[in-house]
């Protein structure tokens, strides 16, 4: 939040006053306003970028399906025997981020984008 003088001396607010404010205010043509808006960025996506939180979210689901103790030995010694390179041709230090771009990348191939 900062206080902004205007040229007639009076000290006005310009920003959030508080982080769990809804809005702010701003100065327009010397005069203060609030506004308020849902600060909700998924939205407004593109159609490439909600393609893209849709193999995200898969590849979130498929990995939290992955936690028993057989599954985890198994995805260590699939990681092994791939030399730690994913479907995608990228080469990954840990199971978890090589399994995780494997199943984005095999959405991807499975839900190709069209626009």
């Amino acid at each position: 939040m900062s206080k902004v003088k205007t040229s007639s001396g009076i000290e006005q607010i310009h920003g959030k006053t508080n982080g769990r404010d809804s809005g702010y205010f701003y100065m327009r043509n010397g005069k203060q306003f609030y506004r308020s808006r849902e600060e909700n960025y998924q939205k407004n996506q593109s159609p490439r970028q909600q393609w893209n939180s849709a193999a995200f979210k898969y590849a979130n689901s498929q990995l939290k399906l992955l936690t028993s103790p057989e599954a985890q030995t198994q995805l260590a010694a699939d990681f092994e025997a791939a030399n730690h390179i994913a479907s995608n041709g990228k080469k990954y230090s840990t199971v978890r981020a090589w399994k995780f771009n494997s199943l984005i990348h095999d959405y991807k191939l499975a839900h190709p984008f069209q626009q």
